[in-house]
């Protein structure tokens, strides 16, 4: 009998071993999946950021218009609408610099920008008194007009270099998210692996060692005797069978977690606001876009995905060399280019590419925004 409970207490040894291994596996995974679920936050709280800029700038260019039309027809509901503006853009640049405040260079840039936006909107309000005093010709507040395209091209540099830090970070970002994406794979098939091996081995050391048991001591127990030893042996290896359940189910929860981020991210894909086109960069083939790509050049994803870029630029040696600068960088933020609609209308799209890695294979990520409007609309 002694020699049982030595074994027993071994079989117990190993099996504990098993589950803290799997409970180890379980911690890790709990980790990646918390990190991916920052990582998508950041995501979307960049992309938050981004609109903001836009909104700022699109609510400046629109001041820009009602001065344009006060210079024509002083109206009093124009003064209004400035002053509306300026309060729309104080309420957004609030919200960026709330948005930015664990990013001490970014917090610096909304400051900057700020105190442009600010100095831009007391231009609108200075040239505008002047005309009340003076009249509309132009020559009063030259002056005024010429510094207020300064702070325009102010503004502008200092919008994009905020949004080239927004990329930057974000692409550290998901660099890292791939990262503990793998290392939590490769973990979560290590650990399985080892847990199942040694659970087999205790299941299988349990009944070889009853089934000894059984033989040797028949002789010396009664039938009372041997149907309490088997009973006490089920209600144990019951135990640990409920045991694996539970760890089972917490592993096929950990999955479906896993899962559900990874629709998160193609959530984000598809319903980012700017074209997202994914190229192979030797042939330049579509190997994936989003509907937002689909909408602005009016193809099918089915069509799209039979496309190369060179069908849908304009100046292709230009692209070449933009290709070029990308895959030397691993990135190339702003860049402009020509591009076709599917029936041939010309784009102006502002660009910016990235390389990365899509299914094992080095691919180029390139979000597109069409900005033929916005230049149409700008001052000559």
């Amino acid at each position: 009998m002694n020699k049982s409970i030595i074994t027993k207490q071994s079989l117990i040894f190993f099996f504990l071993i098993g589950v803290s291994l799997l409970i180890s596996v379980s911690v890790l995974t709990y980790m990646n999946i918390r990190d991916q679920t920052n990582d998508h936050d950041f995501i979307q709280q960049t992309f938050t950021k981004l609109a903001l800029l836009d909104n700022i700038t699109g609510i400046i260019n629109e001041a820009e218009n009602i001065r344009r039309s006060y210079a024509i027809s002083p109206a009093k509901n124009y003064i209004d609408d400035i002053k509306n503006n300026k309060i729309t853009c104080d309420s957004l640049l609030k919200l960026f610099r709330a948005s930015s405040l664990d990013n001490q260079v970014q917090l610096t840039n909304a400051e900057v920008l700020k105190s442009l936006v600010t100095e831009r909107f007391a231009l609108f309000e200075e040239s505008m008194e002047i005309q009340d005093r003076k009249g509309a010709d132009s020559k009063f507040y030259k002056n005024i007009f010429d510094k207020g395209k300064v702070v325009n091209i102010d503004i502008k540099n200092q919008v994009i270099k905020i949004k080239n830090e927004e990329f930057n970070n974000l692409e550290k970002n998901k660099d890292k998210a791939e990262k503990s994406i793998q290392f939590t794979y490769l973990i979560f098939i290590i650990g399985i692996s080892v847990s199942i091996v040694i659970f087999g081995a205790a299941f299988a050391a349990i009944y070889r060692k009853a089934a000894r048991t059984i033989a040797e001591e028949n002789s010396e127990i009664t039938r009372k005797e041997l149907e309490e030893i088997v009973k006490e042996r089920t209600a144990e290896i019951s135990k640990i069978n409920q045991k694996l359940y539970a760890k089972v189910g917490d592993l096929e929860k950990t999955e479906s977690e896993l899962k559900n981020s990874a629709e998160q991210y193609m959530r984000l894909f598809e319903q980012a606001h700017d074209a997202i086109i994914i190229f192979n960069p030797d042939s330049s083939k579509v190997i994936n876009v989003n509907r937002r790509a689909c909408d602005l050049y009016e193809f099918t994803k089915e069509e799209f995905l039979s496309l190369s870029l060179v069908s849908i630029s304009k100046n292709i040696k230009q692209e070449s060399e933009n290709l070029k600068n990308t895959l030397e960088k691993g990135y190339y933020h702003n860049f402009q280019s020509v591009h076709y609609k599917k029936d041939m209308t010309e784009m102006l799209m502002e660009i910016n590419a990235s390389v990365f890695m899509y299914h094992g294979k080095k691919v180029i990520l390139s979000i597109n925004r069409d900005i033929t409007n916005r230049i149409l609309q700008l001052p000559a």
